[in-house]
């Protein structure tokens, strides 16, 4: 009985550690949202330079990739989940 009791508390204090680590934020967590953020805003101004010097189909296509990389940024600033391989297409497509 007492074996039992025991071995209930300690996964339960167990249990709950775990839990609440899973859920605690990482300091390093708002540095690198900072960090994508700014890589995503300058390739936003690098984009908008390019299409403004470029005509035609284009141009088109850097005005719908910054759009792409605006609303992204928007997403992550309001909190959102975004996949890094979302990030990651969106930093390396076209020209940069």
């Amino acid at each position: 009985m007492k074996q039992q009791f025991f071995t209930a508390i300690t996964a339960g204090v167990l249990g709950v550690s775990l839990s609440a680590g899973a859920f605690a934020a990482s300091p390093n967590a708002g540095l690198e949202k900072g960090k994508v953020v700014s890589q995503l805003e300058q390739r936003s101004q690098r984009l908008g330079q390019r299409a403004q010097t470029t005509k035609g189909a284009g141009r088109q296509e850097f005005e719908l990739q910054q759009r792409q990389v605006k609303q992204l940024i928007e997403r992550l600033k309001a909190g959102e989940s975004v996949a890094p391989q979302e990030i990651d297409n969106l930093l390396r497509k076209g020209p940069q």
